[in-house]
């Protein structure tokens, strides 16, 4: 009877300590100490231009591609970011190959004949997994329109393998600029009410709504994959002209230690780690500045603009406020 109620004591104590331990592993939250934002009321996937990379991206790479036990971050490519896809296809060393060795890279800037990641979408390779992608996830499109999306990667290849922002491939092997994949404005020294865009406007999107006066502007950016990366300068400009930033607003970019987490553009969200407060004071109600950023990482011959004469116009509106 004693060693009965003992058992008893000691399983009830078990009980207890486990129970104690799982409502304390409740109560941890890594985030904890990070502001959330919910929604930077950005654009729909269906306003990127067709045969961008972010298009390529958000139609084919990311739904067909990264599905588990792919190209999710298993092994290379990685398709989960539009970073991660970029800087693992282009100039990138191929790891099979066909029995003639013909492919150096995945995609060879300029040339899709000489860019594995077109062979393997459209040959069956003796020795290798198969012609890609290996499998069709239910939410992927890629069997309704798989010769319409081969096009697209062919003629963005041919077209010199441009990123999102229409910059030049960076030579094989060689260090990748930085790049913007998110930006949010805020009242000054608030981090969880972002600006609003416009509701309707050209290709579905329409600017950031700010009142004049000071206003904060938070950019999720990485280079190299790194989604924290420190900058030699981080610096930012609005004009009222989208291509002519001489006579612009500007203020430097700071990093914060502690980032807010928001939507990335057409992503889950993300770590915003650099912060600018522009003055938009005595801007007249109805004019519109276009924003460029300027990054400096080091490796760069000049400062990465961000978007720049050469991006479409999509960017110029996703990069743009309106004084209301």
């Amino acid at each position: 009877m004693k060693f009965r109620l003992y058992y008893i004591a000691v399983s009830l104590f078990i009980i207890a300590f486990i129970l104690d331990a799982c409502r304390k592993h409740e109560l941890e939250n890594p985030y904890a100490n990070q502001t959330q934002v919910v929604n930077n009321h950005n654009p729909s996937v269906d306003a990127i231009p067709v045969g961008n990379f972010a298009w390529l991206h958000a139609k084919i790479f990311r739904p067909t591609c990264a599905n588990s036990g792919c190209h999710d971050g298993t092994f290379e490519p990685e398709f989960r970011s539009i970073n991660s896809a970029y800087n693992s296809l282009v100039n990138h060393p191929t790891i099979a190959n066909d029995a003639s060795e013909t492919f150096t890279y995945r995609v060879v800037p300029g040339s899709s004949d000489l860019s594995f990641l077109h062979e393997r979408l459209t040959v069956e390779i003796p020795n290798t997994s198969g012609m890609m992608p290996l499998s069709v996830d239910p939410g992927s499109d890629w069997n309704a329109n798989k010769t319409f999306y081969i096009q697209k990667i062919k003629e963005w290849i041919d077209g010199g393998a441009k990123d999102m922002y229409g910059n030049d491939a960076p030579p094989a092997e060689g260090d990748t600029p930085p790049s913007i994949y998110g930006m949010a404005m805020f009242p000054p020294g608030n981090t969880t009410t972002p600006y609003p865009r416009e509701l309707d406007g050209i290709f579905g999107i329409g600017a950031i709504e700010v009142p004049a006066g000071l206003v904060d502007v938070w950019i999720l950016s990485t280079d190299n994959g790194i989604y924290n990366p420190t900058y030699q300068s981080a610096s930012i400009k609005a004009s009222t002209s989208s291509q002519d930033f001489s006579n612009a607003l500007s203020a430097s970019f700071n990093y914060n230690v502690s980032p807010i987490t928001a939507q990335s553009f057409f992503e889950t969200p993300g770590p915003y780690y650099y912060k600018a407060t522009l003055n938009f004071s005595g801007a007249v109600p109805g004019t519109t500045y276009y924003i460029r950023c300027y990054l400096d990482d080091g490796a760069q011959p000049s400062l990465t603009e961000i978007p720049n004469n050469g991006s479409a116009a999509f960017w110029y509106l996703l990069f743009s406020v309106k004084i209301v």
